[in-house]
């Protein structure tokens, strides 16, 4: 087997020569819009993820929202009638309707 002598001008290691075999195929413009490429596609996932992320924190506070209004509807509903405010017993009584509870007649 016949070795390599680092003497014989091939200074240059095989893993050099194919890197530089493999960008001389693409011209600057090339790697210049690659780059481009992927800095896009980074951001665009960035920006998915960072939409997800807001859209999941307000699907929360709505449904937190909701409850605490359900709540509040609840205890106005429980109120004796001359307590009640007079928005509240109408959606009070629209929120019986819904649930086809029966209507009381106070």
């Amino acid at each position: 087997m016949h070795r390599m002598n680092p003497a014989d001008g091939h200074n240059l290691p095989y893993w050099w020569s194919t890197a530089l075999g493999v960008f001389s195929l693409l011209s600057l413009q090339d790697y210049v819009f690659i780059l481009g490429a992927l800095i896009s596609a980074f951001f665009t996932i960035k920006t998915y993820y960072a939409k997800r992320k807001e859209e999941r924190q307000r699907a929360e506070e709505d449904r937190a929202r909701t409850q605490l209004l359900k709540k509040y509807l609840e205890e106005v509903r429980d109120t004796p009638h001359p307590d009640k405010p007079r928005t509240a017993t109408v959606v009070a009584e629209s929120l019986r309707m819904i649930k086809d509870e029966p209507l009381k007649v106070e």
